[in-house]
């Protein structure tokens, strides 16, 4: 029977494939060539496998990830880089860490990668939400101090008395990324070190985060020459600094007086360090 006079007949609902042209296929293919060429001419430095355990670090997942749209590649490159966050905290941060100080804490979500003999973890974020974060402190089995505060403030501990510094995305988010750095050495005990997983904006646009790590006058002045991934660091559309850089021997004093503050050590008291104006979260009990 033909259908009424006015009505259309259904029809099966078609999809679209999401699937790459030939020139696409073609870019994404020159592009990891010309990545590998550039690689192998560069002067050798260290392999993400020396920076964080096991053997996920390489960036060639998220690479072919392009194939399949920006998106998935986007979404691959953000686990790929949980994964590595989650293994330089545990390898770089000391197990018997009595302070830990963490730019740009979030929602707490590195707070599970610490190792759970760390003392206690001093989380910094304008943003902070701090009853958020201390229920994530109490299930992560890790000690921690909310301080809600702009991230380029003085931190409020006293010179020399962190074990580790640890930012993820903090150095992008300041006007003076070298500022922050020399506030980190500050309060890096010599010897410590500062864990960095930074973004560098999809075309590269914060390079001036990675400078700022590695070839400023504070990192120059104050810690040892910083190791990276470069792969990492030239991703493209996705480039991240992912690296460690080590509190050099002088006293942590100078980096005060070069910030512009005064020179005098505060009194290490645990609670004053701390800053307990934030809200604290305790270790579990078994």
């Amino acid at each position: 029977l033909a259908p009424p006079r006015g009505t259309r007949s259904a029809r099966p609902a078609t999809t679209r494939r999401a699937v790459p042209d030939a020139a696409q296929a073609l870019a994404v293919a020159e592009t990891v060539t010309a990545i590998a060429r550039d690689a192998a001419t560069r002067a050798p430095s260290p392999a993400l496998g020396d920076l964080a355990e096991g053997a996920f670090g390489s960036p060639a997942v998220p690479l072919l990830a392009i194939l399949g749209g920006l998106g998935i590649y986007k979404a691959a490159v953000y686990w790929r880089v949980q994964f590595i966050t989650a293994s330089m905290i545990g390898k770089h941060v000391p197990p018997a860490a009595r302070r830990v100080l963490e730019y740009g804490v979030g929602q707490g979500k590195n707070l599970y990668y610490y190792p759970k003999s760390v003392g206690m973890v001093v989380g910094i974020d304008p943003e902070a939400k701090e009853d958020l974060l201390i229920q994530v402190s109490i299930a992560s089995s890790v000690p921690f101090v909310a301080k809600k505060q702009a991230l380029e403030d003085d931190n409020g501990q006293p010179d020399g008395s962190i074990d580790a510094v640890v930012s993820t995305g903090s150095f992008g988010k300041v006007s003076d990324p070298e500022a922050l750095l020399t506030e980190a050495a500050r309060v890096l005990k010599p010897g410590a070190p500062l864990v960095f997983v930074e973004d560098l904006g999809t075309l590269g646009e914060k390079n001036d985060v990675l400078d700022a790590i590695t070839k400023s006058r504070a990192a120059e002045t104050f810690f040892e020459k910083a190791q990276y991934d470069d792969l990492w660091a030239t991703l493209p559309l996705a480039p991240t600094a992912i690296g460690v850089a080590v509190r050099k021997g002088e006293e942590a004093g100078n980096a005060r007086a070069a910030a512009g503050g005064a020179a005098a050590k505060k009194k290490d008291d645990f609670e004053t360090a701390t800053g307990l104006s934030g809200k604290r979260g305790k270790r579990k009990k078994k």
